[in-house]
């Protein structure tokens, strides 16, 4: 239980540090500082991986189930594919687009939003859904 805790509380402290430095130019400082748009695709990318590594860790926290873990893995990954790529294809292909649909990918991209967003599912699913199924 003290390990979960610490655990989720550096995860907590993680998120709002990534938070306080997301100006910082990752890809620049590891090398790539000549490189236009790849250096935005390179700070973004760590950016949502950070992000996610850390919710993950909070999920791990809360709930310490490997099931909700594995989801929630499954999840970013869709993230990846669903989320991370197609945005930026806009940003390089369409980059003086700057409508609804960029600025709604930017938010799940620079936020961890759908991790986030498991907690309170699986809070039900954990305690309003079992304690159902014990009832019966």
């Amino acid at each position: 239980m003290k390990r979960r805790v610490v655990i989720g509380i550096l995860c907590c402290v993680g998120l709002l540090l990534v938070f306080l430095f997301q100006r910082v130019d990752l890809a620049g400082s590891m090398g790539f500082g000549d490189i236009g748009i790849g250096r935005f695709i390179i700070n973004r990318t760590i950016r949502f991986l950070i992000n996610d590594a850390f919710a993950i860790g909070l999920i791990y926290a809360l709930f310490s189930t490997r099931k909700y873990v594995l989801f929630a893995i499954y999840v970013q990954l869709f993230g990846v594919i669903a989320f991370l790529i197609p945005y930026f294809v806009l940003k390089v292909y369409f980059p003086s687009y700057n409508g609804p649909y960029i600025n709604f990918l930017h938010r799940l991209i620079l936020n961890p939003t759908l991790l986030l967003l498991l907690i309170p599912a699986f809070y039900y699913q954990k305690y309003v859904v079992e304690s159902d199924v014990k009832e019966e």
